[in-house]
């Protein structure tokens, strides 16, 4: 038996209702709790993401500085004792919600609100802290084809492609993630390292001669993944490498004394 024209019309309510919970969210992706704005967000987590995007950092590692201690172009006490091969690092703010929330909603939805609200801040902090080169492309961090399987959009692809079209940069695909590695998030720094060595390489027939490069991920802890990417950019021919994340994972110590 044929469905009625009754229950058609209540399965594409359902459906469209669906996808513009999924475009739109409902309850604020931030505090998971109060209703949202148009843009994904609550009154009070959009006022801390903006406390959160003003907080100063360091542009060698992007870990956020103290009250009146001047973010050095040398680096800041919480580099790690060889620099990264990346030059300066463009971050929005620290892993803390509703950043925390933003991210999550770039691994896990395909569209929407989000990657474009992210997408158009990272723009605007380029702009500010970018403006002495001119840069050329706008290259995402790739993940390996077997994460690819289990996760339904390719996140730092999605907020490359945001960042390179409000930059009115190309986006690169040179960069190939070729070894499946193990999570970072519970390793030290030195495994890190050790996981992510030789886990890129550039696609065949890229030439990436002379070019200044803007690197893209979600977010940033060591560095580790960032900084074996971009030897792998600078060792195909670029000139320079910058990082651009949307947070930067750190404790809360790091920036509660700006709000003490």
């Amino acid at each position: 038996m044929g469905l009625s024209f009754r229950a058609i019309s209540a399965s594409f309510r359902s459906l469209a209702g669906g996808l513009a919970d999924l475009l739109l969210p409902a309850t604020c992706v931030g505090c998971q709790d109060a209703p949202a704005s148009g843009d994904g967000l609550c009154d009070q987590c959009n006022v801390r993401l903006l406390s959160l995007v003003a907080l100063p950092y360091c542009p060698r590692c992007g870990a956020t500085v103290g009250p009146n201690i001047p973010a050095r172009d040398d680096g800041c006490a919480a580099c790690p004792n060889t620099l990264p091969r990346f030059c300066q690092v463009v971050r929005l703010g620290p892993y803390a919600s509703p950043l925390r929330g933003i991210v999550q909603g770039l691994k896990y939805w395909r569209g929407g609100v989000l990657p474009a609200r992210a997408g158009r801040l990272l723009a605007e902090a380029v702009t500010d802290r970018l403006c002495e080169a001119q840069w050329d492309l706008v290259v995402p961090v790739p993940m390996h084809w077997r994460r690819r399987l289990a996760r339904p959009a390719d996140h730092a692809r999605i907020l490359g492609g945001q960042l390179a079209a409000a930059l009115r940069l190309p986006l690169g695909d040179e960069l190939l993630r070729v070894r499946h590695t193990p999570p970072q998030v519970h390793l030290s720094r030195t495994r890190r390292i050790e996981n992510v060595r030789g886990a890129f390489a550039l696609r065949r027939g890229s030439d990436l001669r002379g070019a200044n490069v803007i690197l893209v991920d979600d977010v940033t802890t060591t560095g580790a993944t960032a900084d074996e990417a971009a030897k792998t950019i600078l060792a195909g021919g670029a000139s320079k490498v910058a990082l651009a994340v949307v947070a930067k994972a750190e404790p809360p110590t790091a920036y509660a004394a700006h709000w003490a």
